[in-house]
């Protein structure tokens, strides 16, 4: 909701503070990562207690996630270059865009994390599913470490030297130590890891107590600990642009003290049934969405509608939220639902082979 809430945004030209306000929704993808990071360790373990760690097994776990991400991923990479096109030509070069087949390769690869010109310039939003897929390349080698308390350790000391490669790699080719925010350096790889690290670091703390339940005095506590790193986040990044490298590891901070205090009343508002169902559906809505939202673009367009208005703001997230869920439910059940259950008969058949 928080990506969709930001390209409604957008898609609005939402002005001043309600145009910062609805920005600040792109860190939805960090608690993204951070949620990924938890199921990840959690399957991941089960997927090697039942079959054991060799490189087989490793590799129907691999298996198992590509069925996962790639069919939607690989059916949104051969639409939206010619969606891109197409606006582009038929706006005469105003909107839209135009791509290569080298890049459109790249994202087939998942490879495009590591290519400029690749990374978000095939699948809009496509950015942080190559940091997902290249994270999951390195999962099997994080178990290796042990035992836990010096996995952890390496975590945290891989996760400082992501940012201090960040910085560097980023002053080498541009001459500049500042990550600008949305650029390449901040989608790519090693400014996101540590978000990802924190996850892993989470469940490993925790491990089996993931779901045991805070006391109230706790639980307060660590809500007040995600209402203080929020500010810190948006100071550093949409709204002073101090330092936008070390948001993701701000809000992934955040999220964390925001998972410690489900409890109670905190729980009941964040965790309903509408939460649960976008959650189901997400994926799709993720993808999906940046269609509706050039839909939605031509008709403000054509109708020449005020998008200095809030009420624009609000008519487009929730237009965007009604149609891309249907279109998302759609494409769960046609395309997720059943690659998701051959990926898992095909991992099951090498593991057992």
């Amino acid at each position: 909701m928080g990506v969709v809430i930001t390209h409604s945004g957008q898609t609005a030209h939402s002005p001043g503070m309600e145009g910062k306000i609805a920005a600040a929704g792109q860190y939805g993808v960090q608690l993204f990562f951070v949620v990924s990071a938890l199921t990840i360790s959690i399957t991941y373990e089960s997927h090697i207690a039942r079959y054991g760690s060799s490189v087989r097994s490793q590799f129907a776990w691999l298996i198992k996630r590509f069925f996962r991400i790639a069919p939607i991923y690989y059916l949104a990479a051969l639409f939206y270059p010619v969606e891109q096109y197409a606006i582009y030509t038929a706006s005469h070069q105003r909107y839209g865009s135009t791509t290569t087949v080298p890049n459109i390769l790249a994202n087939f690869l998942f490879l495009h994390t590591w290519i400029p010109s690749a990374n978000n310039s095939v699948v809009p939003g496509g950015w942080s599913i190559g940091v997902e897929m290249f994270f999951y390349l390195l999962v099997p080698f994080v178990w290796l470490i042990a035992p836990v308390m010096r996995r952890i350790a390496v975590l945290g000391i891989g996760a400082a030297a992501f940012l201090i490669a960040t910085v560097v790699v980023c002053k080498l080719s541009t001459g500049s130590y500042d990550v600008v925010d949305n650029g390449y350096f901040y989608y790519w790889f090693p400014t996101q890891a540590p978000v990802l690290v924190i996850g892993l670091i989470f469940y490993f703390a925790r491990g089996r107590r993931l779901q045991s339940a805070q006391s109230a005095v706790a639980a307060a506590g660590c809500l007040i600990g995600f209402l203080l790193c929020i500010p810190a986040g948006l100071y550093f990044g949409i709204g002073m642009e101090v330092a936008p490298v070390v948001v993701p590891t701000i809000f992934a901070a955040s999220f964390i003290f925001l998972i410690l205090s489900l409890r109670g009343w905190i729980k009941s508002i964040v965790v309903n049934k509408y939460a649960i169902f976008l959650g189901q559906i997400s994926f799709s809505v993720y993808i999906f969405h940046f269609v509706v939202l050039d839909v939605i673009r031509g008709m403000i367009q054509a109708a020449h509608l005020d998008r200095s208005s809030s009420f624009t703001l609000v008519a487009v997230l929730v237009l965007t939220l009604a149609c891309t869920s249907v279109i998302a439910l759609i494409s769960k059940r046609a395309i997720e639902d059943p690659a998701i259950a051959y990926g898992h008969e095909l991992s099951r058949a090498i593991a057992l082979r």
